[in-house]
């Protein structure tokens, strides 16, 4: 009987709103209820979202014409997205074993496409930023004069940005954790452990590049 109840109450998330706070039982409810194309078209649809954000940044120091920026979000960010999934889905387990986890790719894969329903939310944010930088809106000018509005607009965007980034982290380690059965503490070092070696090797490259490049020039 006991079965049962937790059952229907599995079926009655919406993964969309309880990903935040239910982290781990909805993952497993993905797990669980749904195929792997659900995951695939969530992190589809989170590229393209992300693809927004990515233009407000570029276009802050580029002028981006509209036919490129729908090319970005339409085309470009589901495809970055979508790669990003697999390889990423690969590394969480294969470093996750190191811990003693027990999850498998595909299981990986459907987990951490669910997690990125948390970007899909961040739409209507992001549309804003682009709006603001496109027409100038709340820009910082110290020249012209920083207004209130600048002011208000920079603290509110910075918190909503800095929420939303620690709290994907904890999702995301929560996601990593409930597939391969152990802790969250376990599931953030294996989102993190992943980027510190690749951050590491990021750095090595760029300081053998820049010694190379101030060896050439001093020929």
């Amino acid at each position: 009987m006991t079965e049962e109840i937790e059952y229907k109450e599995m079926e009655k998330l919406n993964p969309f709103f309880s990903i935040w706070l239910s982290t781990r039982r909805t993952i497993r409810y993905v797990l669980e209820n749904k195929d792997l194309k659900y995951s695939l078209m969530i992190a589809a649809i989170a590229g393209a979202a992300s693809g927004i954000s990515a233009f407000g940044e570029l276009n802050k120091s580029l002028e981006i014409q509209w036919w490129l920026m729908l090319v970005l979000i339409v085309l470009i960010g589901p495809v970055f997205s979508l790669v990003g999934l697999y390889i990423c889905a690969a590394i969480y387990t294969w470093v996750g074993k190191w811990f003693g986890g027990t999850g498998r790719y595909k299981e990986m894969l459907q987990a951490i496409g669910a997690a990125m329903i948390t970007n899909i939310w961040m739409i209507p944010f992001w549309i804003l930023s682009v709006i603001f930088v496109r027409n100038g809106l709340f820009t910082m000018d110290i020249i012209a004069g920083i207004s209130i509005g600048t002011v208000v607009w920079f603290l509110v965007s910075s918190l909503i940005t800095i929420t939303f980034s620690i709290w994907m982290i904890v999702i995301q380690s929560k996601a990593i954790g409930e597939v391969h059965q152990f802790s969250s503490g376990k599931g953030f070092a294996t989102l993190i452990i992943p980027s510190i070696i690749i951050g590491i090797i990021v750095f090595v490259i760029t300081l053998i590049v820049i010694f190379s490049i101030i060896g050439m020039n001093s020929y």
